[in-house]
């Protein structure tokens, strides 16, 4: 039996369809000797530490480091039953195809469940790059071999390890060190979140703690046969700081007042044509960061709504790292403009007026990875039914896919230079002869840096060399240097991308100037927004800022843990283990050697530390010196719905405890059933008040949200 596995339900109902396969089973699509079913995304999921061993539910840094020598995973509950009729399909099938998003995530979905439902059989890989029809006969004539994309699941494999390995270690150990010092927080650590709250940090520092220095400018307005213009002044270096601002007060000063209606000289004038390309289509991180500029849209939202339109096979697939167009493609052109024209009338003017013939810098065979840039499809799509981000994002796709088939934006390109009192004065100007591809696009502006004072004139007059000129007036300008500006999601995709700019040390330069930066394009969103979740980060309007417990983070941990460096290090280790020439066992054992030299030296380091336990305040906030019965961990007052009550802060135990005058009632409470509701645990309650059942009852531990209760006898 041929079998076709696919990660999601949509995808399994374009393939279907094109395949000619209709009947549809219970979680699959069957016709004969071929079955089509689906995953819903990762059906497994890796065993928590408590799970390899009970002596784990303990945070106890003293068992640390946790390296399992086996690594075990758990169907998810909420997927079990479709988990079930995979599993049925393959022990029936004898020819796999893998047919999942074609990249890391999407060969670990499918090769997860080969190997633990121990499929034996032949496999195949179908490279879905997008989901419309055209473009899924083109996978299905070009299947490759299974063994060809091994090492993707590989490198998938060594980046959940990694994950695991760092975030479950390390967020134990410094959580434990954060409480020893009177901090209530629970301190998450992870590989890649470490280092981008590390950055966002350092930027927030640097405004803090920047001061503002005076700098001064001066805008002449010169005097031609031909009329007018400004000029800016270039201050000579003996009175410039290293950004070539003038930063001599007096000078500047006696500059203006020697100029000012004084004959001067035009000593360059130079005038040429200039011409500037289309920008590239989309990769991920570049869309996200257009969004986010132009609209505001978080890096996450922007993932979300591609998803989308990838699987309403509006564009093509979304998660990819190239801006790049393969050659074979260029004559798809013709298809997707004309399908572009029908699916939306406002389209069909600037499609029509395209040069399909024209190949420009977007085809590359070179250039292109497992995916290419992000196109719109051959589909005739409802964009009217599109919400307004679908429509947003979907118009952005199609404009810079549909710019490679316009001319040059060209322009003449005009330098005139000035010579007043021996101080010299330049202007710059452009004046458009061919729109070009700006006939379909319009790039966000530029924010203007403090020594950018030389804005572009479009009317400069025609002057020549030797021509004489005239200082009208001199305006002298008193300007403050400005810090830099907070992170916004654009600028911080773009730092975890372009890592190696950010780097101290020159032997990691070397390293990382080929490498993708932290993170990959599928990746980054969820770790942004992981950062706002856990609390390190909070959105302000647009801008990224730190938060008081990711300044507590990267006080507790050391440089090779927030350091960038390393991190980015280790994703290129990853690209290597994705093309096979790093194997998945050496990359895991690099990462574990190196966590249990860090886990030791700060393990030692942390038994110094003596428990400093804070008073409780009158808001009940603060952590106090009692101790969990079940499991040691610390103890905090919360106020809640219903008054105070006692929470465990070990986050594998949470067991709570009644407050009597500000202390906890350190009973173990007996744990009680599973919600017939909710599944939920139960609680074992005591019934009071005017018409009720007196004595114990079992109650829900998601009340309010879930009323269910149990009879005590009905338990046992």
């Amino acid at each position: 039996m041929n079998l076709y596995i696919c990660e999601k339900p949509s995808q399994a109902k374009d393939l279907a369809k094109v395949i000619g396969i209709t009947p549809r089973g219970n979680g699959y699509f069957h016709n004969g000797d071929t079955q089509i079913t689906w995953a819903v995304g990762h059906l497994l999921e890796l065993y928590t530490p408590d799970q390899y061993d009970d002596k784990y539910k303990s945070w106890n840094i003293d068992l640390l480091p946790i390296l399992p020598e086996k690594w075990k995973s758990n169907v998810k509950k909420k997927v079990s039953g479709q988990y079930k009729i995979i599993k049925s399909l393959l022990d029936k099938a004898n020819h796999v195809y893998i047919a999942t998003d074609f990249d890391r995530e999407g060969e670990a979905i499918a090769r997860s469940l080969l190997e633990r439902c121990r499929y034996r059989g032949h496999v195949q890989r179908v490279c879905l790059t997008a989901l419309d029809p055209t473009s899924i006969k083109r996978a299905l004539q070009k299947i490759k071999p299974g063994n060809e994309t091994v090492p993707l699941y590989h490198a998938a494999l060594a980046r959940q390890r990694a994950d695991w390995l760092v975030g479950m270690n390390l967020t134990r150990l410094y959580t434990d060190i954060c409480r020893k010092l009177g901090h209530d927080e629970t301190i998450q650590i992870g590989r890649v979140l470490t280092p981008t709250v590390t950055m966002v940090c350092n930027r927030d520092e640097v405004i803090k703690n920047f001061e503002p220095k005076p700098y001064y400018t001066i805008e002449a307005l010169v005097n031609v046969t031909n009329g007018q213009f400004k000029a800016f002044w270039q201050s000579p270096s003996h009175v410039t700081d290293g950004q070539k601002r003038c930063i001599n007060q007096e000078y500047a000063q006696n500059v203006a007042a020697a100029i000012k209606g004084q004959p001067a000289q035009i000593t360059k004038a130079e005038t040429k044509p200039a011409k500037q390309a289309a920008p590239l289509p989309f990769d991920l991180t570049s869309l996200q960061q257009y969004a986010s500029k132009r609209w505001g849209y978080t890096a996450k939202k922007v993932l979300e709504v591609c998803q989308k339109l990838y699987d309403g096979q509006a564009i093509s697939y979304p998660r990819t790292d190239s801006r790049y167009i393969p050659v074979s493609q260029h004559g798809d052109a013709l298809a997707i403009l004309n399908a572009m024209s029908m699916s939306d009338s406002d389209m069909q003017q600037l499609a029509q007026c395209a040069d399909v013939t024209r190949k420009g810098r977007a085809f590359n065979d070179k250039k292109v990875t497992a995916h290419h840039a992000i196109i719109p499809t051959m589909a005739n799509v409802s964009v009217g039914q599109f919400s307004l981000e679908e429509r947003n994002l979907y118009d952005a796709v199609r404009r810079f896919y549909l710019a490679q088939f316009y001319p040059d934006f060209c322009f003449m390109k005009t330098e005139i230079e000035v010579m007043c009192q021996q101080e010299r004065f330049v202007a710059k100007g452009k004046a458009p002869t061919e729109l070009g591809w700006k006939r379909v696009i319009e790039l966000p502006k530029k924010e203007k840096s403090d020594n950018e004072d030389e804005q572009e004139q479009s009317n400069l007059p025609q002057v020549q060399t030797g021509d004489a000129a005239n200082i009208i007036d001199a305006l002298l300008q008193n300007k403050m240097t400005k810090p830099p500006a907070h992170h916004t999601e654009a600028s911080l995709l773009s730092s975890m991308e372009n890592i190696a700019k950010l780097a101290e040390d020159d032997r990691f330069k070397k390293i990382l100037k080929e490498t993708s930066g932290i993170g990959t394009p599928a990746t980054r969103a969820g770790i942004i927004q992981g950062a706002v979740d856990r609390g390190y980060l909070v959105r302000e309007k647009k801008s990224m800022k730190a938060t008081d417990k990711a300044y507590t983070l990267l006080k507790l941990i050391p440089k090779s843990i927030k350091s960038p460096e390393l991190t980015a290090a280790w994703e290129q280790e990853l690209e290597k283990v994705a093309t096979g020439e790093v194997e998945l066992d050496k990359f895991l054992n690099d990462i574990s050697g190196w966590l249990n030299k860090l886990v030791t030296k700060v393990r030692e380091r942390a038994k110094t530390i003596q428990p400093q336990v804070q008073a409780v305040s009158q808001d009940g906030t603060a952590t106090s010196e009692h101790a969990c019965p079940a499991c040691n961990g610390a103890l905090k007052r919360i106020k809640g719905k219903y008054g105070f009550f006692w929470g465990c802060q070990n986050m594998t135990c949470k067991k709570t405890f009644k407050d009597n005058r500000n202390k906890p009632v350190l009973i173990v409470q007996e744990d009680g059933p599973v919600c017939p509701e909710c599944t939920k645990p139960m609680r074992l309650r005591q019934a009071k008040g005017k018409g009720k059942k007196t004595g114990q009852f079992w109650g829900c531990s998601g009340y309010p949200e879930c009323l269910a209760t149990m009879e005590v006898e009905a338990s046992a």
